[in-house]
């Protein structure tokens, strides 16, 4: 009988049961166990291992293996070499004599599999998308012949049946580990919202009921209107607004629609192109295109004139722009959020509003109350502003109102609202010449000069602006020191601030050293 003849006789003996093995289970570890023992006699191998690739994770994921001695052992995963590229298999099958040639296999066993010297490989593939590899290795080089090459080819279609259902195990597994992961990511993003939400209520009490609202509609892709008196927070609100909507990873623009001169509000809204007028050095991008993909705030929008008002509404029909100088039109897509101190619809029986572009915005409105209606709010936001301002100006101690400022304060009508709170506060601590009783000064009333009172008792701050009074108080503070910022009789330590927070503001309100010794 011929030598190839002979070959052909032992691969139809070995064929028909190693393909009873490979099919007797759907557990790919049990399958080349079972094969693994049918075969071994004929392929004298070390062991074998089953491996596919998993995209998902972009890693080689070894589904089986087993050894000689019967034992197996789990081999995990490996992320593939990137700066090597595996052999190339031609005809189904690789016999590789001496692991060194194919240094990509030798880099991915070199942790799990150290002692390979030669290998049998069959590449498993099915309707042209490769799955993976079954490997038969030895600890001897040049261990395996062209008999049990031939003999593994022919095995092809049944060990990719195998690698195929291995495959789909691994992607099930994945397909729960997203799951699981999911939930989790569900379960980080509301207790987020839940931690946004506490932490405007513990501030805001009294705003419970707009604070539900916001959470109710702002996951919602519907216009939201905010109104409410100057300084009572209304853009707190929009900020928690856009904080807890889908869109919170998206472009957050805002736009003061007062501080806009109408000659260059279409600028504002549409952008321009290059050339399209004598400035229009560069190209530039309205805010509505700005906002694509996220939130658009129009603060103050009563007070946009008509004409600016049938260019948003048009755009809010239409959710399409086209800037100034160009022809192209350019899809948008955002979230408007608008903010008001004006009574819109008084403004639309005056003809200053349009009542379509009204209902529009009017979908959901949120009434901000003034802080003189929300006696509730204003010491949980005092504590918060002066917790604030300890860690600006680098005060150690806590600061404590007085009694009767605290007395004042809620006999007080907060015409400014919550920005007069915040400022009062500021001027009343940095007046103070005791953080542990302090006067709380309303606007218009003369203070005292602060921690360094005692030293420049005859140095009077005349208050005119807060930001003069301001400067007046450090500049006594300087002149009491002599000029000197650090240190136990230094500026800082008068003042109760740290040296660099000091530098910083002397700089920020321009208090120069003249009439007193600068420190060197």
């Amino acid at each position: 009988m011929k030598y190839r003849e002979s070959l052909n006789i032992v691969n139809k003996d070995l064929q028909l049961p190693a393909i009873l093995a490979i099919n007797s289970s759907i557990n790919a570890e049990e399958s080349l166990s079972r094969v693994f023992e049918v075969l071994q006699d004929f392929l004298d191998a070390d062991g074998a291992f089953v491996n596919i690739f998993d995209v998902q994770k972009h890693s080689i994921v070894f589904v089986a293996h087993c050894r000689r001695n019967g034992l197996s052992s789990p081999l995990g995963s490996v992320e593939p070499p990137r700066s090597l590229r595996p052999l190339k298999i031609t005809d189904k099958v690789l016999n590789c004599s001496d692991i060194s040639e194919d240094r990509f296999t030798q880099k991915v066993l070199s942790e799990c599999l150290p002692d390979v010297k030669s290998y049998l490989m069959l590449s498993m593939d099915k309707e042209d998308r490769h799955l993976g590899v079954v490997c038969f290795y030895s600890r001897r080089y040049d261990q395996f012949n062209e008999a049990q090459r031939n003999l593994l080819k022919s095995l092809h279609d049944s060990f990719s049946l195998m690698a195929s259902n291995a495959l789909n195990s691994v992607l099930l597994a994945n397909n729960q580990d997203l799951i699981h992961e999911n939930d989790g990511l569900k379960d980080c993003v509301r207790e987020s919202r839940m931690a946004l939400i506490n932490r405007f209520t513990a501030r805001t009490p009294s705003l419970k009921e707009i604070t539900a609202k916001v959470e109710k509609v702002s996951s919602t892709e519907v216009p939201m209107l905010v109104l409410g008196e100057t300084g009572c927070g209304k853009e707190v609100v929009v900020n928690l607004i856009q904080q807890l909507s889908k869109r919170e990873s998206g472009p957050f623009v805002k736009l003061n629609c007062g501080a806009i001169p109408e000659t260059l509000i279409d600028d504002e809204f549409f952008g321009h192109e290059k050339g399209a007028f004598t400035d229009a050095k560069i190209q530039k991008k309205g805010v509505f295109e700005r906002a694509c993909g996220g939130t658009l705030f129009l603060d103050e929008i009563g007070e946009l004139s008509l004409a600016a008002q049938v260019r948003l509404l048009r755009v809010l029909q239409q959710k399409v722009v086209t800037r100034i100088g160009g022809v192209q039109s350019i899809p948008v897509d955002f979230r408007l959020v608008a903010a008001t101190h004006r009574d819109l619809k008084e403004m639309v029986q005056e003809g200053r509003f349009r009542n379509d572009l009204l209902y529009r915005l009017n979908l959901f409105p949120l009434r901000i109350p003034p802080l003189r209606e929300r006696a509730e709010d204003l010491f949980p936001l005092t504590e918060f502003f002066l917790n604030r301002l300890r860690s600006k100006y680098g005060i150690s101690q806590p600061l404590v109102l007085s009694k009767k400022s605290v007395e004042q304060m809620l006999n007080y009508k907060w015409p400014g609202n919550v920005r007069e709170l915040e400022n009062t506060l500021e001027r009343s601590v940095l007046t103070s010449s005791d953080y542990q009783n302090i006067r709380v000064i309303f606007e218009g009333e003369a203070g005292g000069l602060g921690p360094a009172m005692s030293v420049v008792s005859n140095e009077l701050i005349k208050l005119e602006t807060f930001e003069a009074m301001q400067k007046h108080y450090f500049e006594a503070v300087l002149k009491a020191a002599k000029g000197k910022i650090s240190g136990t009789d230094g500026a800082a330590a008068l003042s109760g601030m740290h040296p660099n927070t000091l530098r910083s503001k002397l700089d920020k309100l321009g208090v120069t050293f003249k009439a007193v010794k600068p420190e060197l």
